[in-house]
């Protein structure tokens, strides 16, 4: 008899678990794509402000929870394992780069570390003026078109925010530390 409902409960749990599942992509296809652009663009509009990067960084990260209310994504399993797969096949290869490290040696986060030095405060005080404020809130639309894709993939856009002090000041990477010539005008 216990047999019997030790596998009713197990039955029930599995399609519990599949509801929450199907659940959640319904989230992430509907309201899960569209409501975190506010979010990351109130958090880009703190970045902005210098004093509101806390702020900022705690909003893209509840703007990326929101995308799936902090569920692993379906199917998650089989993209990881699908990899693990690629990875293990290219190693004779060049393993490709993930699309991040790709777009970043074209942006401004990659200039900033090929530079043997720092760029000036005078340089980067025009860059945000004329470029800074406005490139940056197309790379927060980038990151957030991400989620357009039919899978979310949460570490790119975190990846993708993390650059963008970078993008907007020309500032060295959060990774990369100053160096002694920091404070030399250009």
């Amino acid at each position: 008899m216990s047999a019997r409902v030790t596998a009713a409960r197990d039955a029930v749990r599995r399609k519990g678990r599949a509801a929450r599942s199907w659940g959640g992509y319904a989230w992430f296809m509907s309201f899960g794509t569209i409501l975190p652009l506010p979010v990351l663009l109130f958090g880009y509009l703190a970045q902005l402000t210098f004093v509101g990067a806390p702020l900022a960084r705690n909003a893209y990260g509840f703007g990326i929870f929101l995308s799936t209310l902090g569920q692993r994504p379906p199917g998650a399993d089989k993209l990881e394992s699908r990899l693990e797969g690629h990875a293990e096949e290219e190693t004779g290869k060049e393993k490709k780069k993930p699309f991040a490290e790709r777009v970043r040696t074209h942006a401004p986060p990659g200039w900033v570390e090929r530079r043997d030095e720092p760029f000036g405060r005078r340089t980067r005080t025009l860059w945000f003026v004329l470029v800074g404020w406005w490139f940056g809130g197309l790379w927060v639309i980038l990151a957030w078109s991400v989620l357009l894709l039919p899978y979310p993939f949460p570490d790119l856009i975190r990846s993708l925010l993390a650059d963008l002090p970078s993008v907007i000041t020309l500032a060295p990477p959060a990774g990369q530390a100053p160096t002694a010539t920091a404070g030399v005008q250009s």
